[in-house]
This record gives C-alpha cells, sequence and structure tokens, in this order.
C-alpha cells in the first residue's frame, strides 16, 4: 500500500479518498479549513473524555486533526456542516479507524453506517489485511458501534498516551475485509 512510519499512511489516504461518499442521510467527505470552528464547537465534554481531549481544544489542534490526510467528516447532507469525523491510519498493511459525533447526531446509528461505508471503501481501494479500531474501556457507544459494523474484540492493549499526557486503556477491534 506504500506509506512511511512517520506519514502513518496520510498521503495515501488523500489519493484514494478524494471524493465524498454518500451514506443516505450523511456524507463522508475530506475536510476544509471552514469546517474547523464548527469541528471545535461540536467537541463536547464528552467527546473530550472519550477521546482524552485536552480541556479547551485548542483550534490548532483540531485544525491538524481535522485536516490530517486521513481525517474525513461526517456532514449533513442538506447543510454541509460536520456532525462528526472519522480518522484513519495505516499499520503496515491494516487500516485502523476511529471515529466521533457531536451531541445531536448521537443515538441514530450515523457512526456504524458512516465506519461501514467507509470500511467497504477502504477495502476496495487498498485491499488491506485487516481492519482494526480501538475503543477506550468503558466506552459502550463505541464498542457497540463496532460490534455492530462487525468488528470483534480482540483484547486489552497496553496503554496509550494522548496529548496533555492522558493515558488511556483501549481494546482492540478487528475485521478481517470481505474478499473481492
Amino acid at each position: 500500500m506504500g506509506h512511511t512510519a512517520a506519514d502513518d499512511g496520510r498521503e495515501v489516504f488523500e489519493a484514494v479518498l478524494t471524493d465524498p461518499l454518500d451514506g443516505g442521510d450523511f456524507v463522508l467527505r475530506r475536510a476544509r479549513e471552514d469546517d474547523v470552528p464548527v469541528i471545535v464547537a461540536l467537541v463536547d465534554d464528552e467527546i473530550r473524555t472519550r477521546l482524552l481531549l485536552p480541556d479547551g481544544l485548542d483550534p490548532a489542534l483540531a485544525r491538524q486533526m481535522a485536516l490530517h490526510g486521513g481525517a474525513l467528516v461526517i456532514t449533513d447532507p442538506t447543510t454541509d456542516l460536520p456532525i462528526g469525523g472519522l480518522r484513519l491510519f495505516l499499520h503496515g498493511d491494516a487500516v485502523e479507524f476511529g471515529y466521533w459525533l457531536g451531541g445531536a447526531a448521537r443515538g441514530r446509528g450515523l457512526a456504524t453506517r458512516a465506519l461501514q461505508l467507509v470500511a467497504a471503501e477502504i477495502v476496495s481501494r487498498l485491499r488491506p489485511s485487516r481492519l482494526e479500531l480501538r475503543t477506550t474501556i468503558g466506552n459502550l457507544p463505541s464498542e457497540r458501534v463496532a460490534a455492530r459494523a462487525g468488528f470483534r474484540r480482540v483484547g486489552p492493549e497496553p496503554p496509550i498516551e494522548y496529548p496533555g499526557g492522558r493515558l488511556s486503556l483501549t481494546t482492540l477491534w478487528v475485521r478481517e475485509p470481505e474478499p473481492a
């Protein structure tokens, strides 16, 4: 698939995920500069806690995260405004996913369907050996998304240090790609 450890696949995703993906009641597209203030406003205490983000999310950090080559926004198809996001990373020949939703978008199955849509696109274009995601231990909504999207729980991971020095205990989930 071609990437270096320094870029974690961002160049690959920029080349592969060029067109919006229509999910019916949502659209997945590349983030734009004008999305950053909307994303900052969507990051509530629940997201900050679940993703172990620092208090008072810095717009510069939000910009860096939102405009990363493997970052997509989940948008409302009517307004084109972000309601959540997905991030993708390459690990060897595996692809890892991360996801989040703003408060008003939670509880409708959007994260599950967005994850399934982008996973299908990635599998068809990159043919990874496996799909991965990590959930923070105790984040039951994220665990439900993973299970509903066809991922199976593998087990706890070593602690991960997030920006601001916060440590997280996570569970690894995997899904084998469907044969083409």
